[in-house]
């Protein structure tokens, strides 16, 4: 175990002791100042889940099309990033997504099509981000 775990049982420990040494608290308040204990400590273990960006790297870890129509939908990507040419298709069934991994930034031209082969929506989008673009209604 690392030590910062080591010391997160023992704070829980010595929480749970001291809670149980006082008479004036019921055994529902003890459990929920405990479970908060132990939310809090995971928290304070794992960070905030947040990775930092940074501002400086030419690709981002993942560009993804959620999609919530009613059917199936087909994503072409296309872009240009220094001479060199970026083309992605995504088939996205309904309810689900699909993403492109160390994308690089740049500007993207994208159009949506039905799975009836007709353009629903199209446009440009600067990849500068990681990103969950929702196609929708």
């Amino acid at each position: 175990m690392k030590f910062t775990q080591h010391l997160l049982v023992f704070l829980i420990f010595i929480f749970s002791t001291n809670l149980n040494s006082q008479t004036t608290m019921s055994g529902l308040d003890k459990g929920l100042a405990i479970g908060n204990i132990l939310v809090q400590g995971y928290v304070a273990l794992k960070g905030n889940g947040v990775k930092p960006v940074d501002p400086n790297a030419k690709t981002v870890d993942s560009f993804c099309f959620k999609n919530k129509m009613e059917e199936k939908i087909i994503i072409k990507f296309n872009g240009k990033i220094e001479d060199e040419e970026v083309k992605k298709e995504f088939v996205v069934q309904k309810g689900e997504k699909e993403c492109a991994y160390n994308l690089p930034k740049g500007i993207y031209t994208y159009e949506v099509l039905l799975s009836s082969k007709d353009t629903f929506q199209k446009g440009e989008y600067k990849v500068s981000e990681e990103t969950l673009m929702t196609i929708d209604n």
